[in-house]
């Protein structure tokens, strides 16, 4: 099976590939095996802890030492983490209602109003330009994961964004549908 990362948009310009992934319920042989399916060249750890009791063998430092063996980077951005609160992390704005998850509707809330989160969001961008890179957390099923969100800002910013599910079962992206695009940021309605 090819795997190509670019690909025409229909809009007169190329759209990169971002893929996504989530470790639960699989061994790290299939991780692997997952990213070098998919020509995978740079890991973007989305997770706001990478400390694992249960599966040591998802921590960041252990996916730090093994992806480079495989010519995978490795890089962990923590303030694009989830398990985000209102009141905590984010003041209540009222937005991204469509989430019927408070966790996502804090989420979506501290990544478009928070103004600390801005150069993360801006490094991701550059991190998914330079090479093809996965986003990876660890709920399997991207609609259960703050994934989802990253994704509509990835879709905003022009890339084409992809969940792998399972070997072959690949979901596209779409925005969420109180998601909005203005002037090339995303918002929530």
């Amino acid at each position: 099976m090819s795997v190509f990362h670019i690909t025409y948009s229909g809009c007169g310009f190329l759209s990169i590939i971002v893929y996504t992934i989530g470790y639960g319920g699989r061994s790290l042989d299939e991780l692997i095996d997952l990213l070098k399916r998919y020509n995978v060249e740079r890991v973007v750890d989305i997770r706001r802890w990478v400390k694992s009791i249960r599966l040591p063998e998802f921590s960041g430092e252990n996916l730090s030492r093994i992806l480079p063996q495989y010519n995978i980077d490795y890089v962990w951005l923590d303030m694009l983490g989830g398990y985000r609160r209102f009141g905590v992390d984010i003041e209540d704005y009222g937005i991204a209602n469509c989430f019927e998850s408070e966790g996502f509707r804090a989420y979506a809330t501290y990544i478009t109003r928070s103004p600390n989160v801005k150069p993360y969001l801006e490094k991701l961008a550059r991190l998914v330009d330079e090479k093809t890179s996965v986003l990876m957390c660890r709920e399997k099923i991207p609609w259960r994961c703050h994934r989802k969100i990253l994704s509509d800002y990835l879709l905003a910013k022009g890339f084409k964004v992809i969940h792998i599910i399972d070997h072959d079962k690949t979901y596209i992206h779409r925005l969420s549908r109180c998601a909005i695009i203005v002037d090339g940021e995303l918002d929530y309605t």
